[in-house]
């Protein structure tokens, strides 16, 4: 097991990291419409809709 991280032990904290990262993003943004980054992009589109007028 020594020999494992003293070979892979940067390669193995970097996967630990990047899933991790994948991970928090998903939390954050979600897959529904449910979550908080999709309601405030959805509320900022809506409004920003009714400001613009059209001629």
């Amino acid at each position: 097991m020594k020999e494992i991280f003293e070979q892979y032990g940067g390669a193995i904290i970097t996967v630990i990291a990047i899933v991790a990262l994948a991970a928090l993003i998903t939390l954050v943004i979600g897959s529904d419409d449910k979550s908080p980054v999709y309601q405030a992009f959805s509320t900022l589109l809506n409004n920003l809709g009714s400001h613009v007028t059209v001629e």
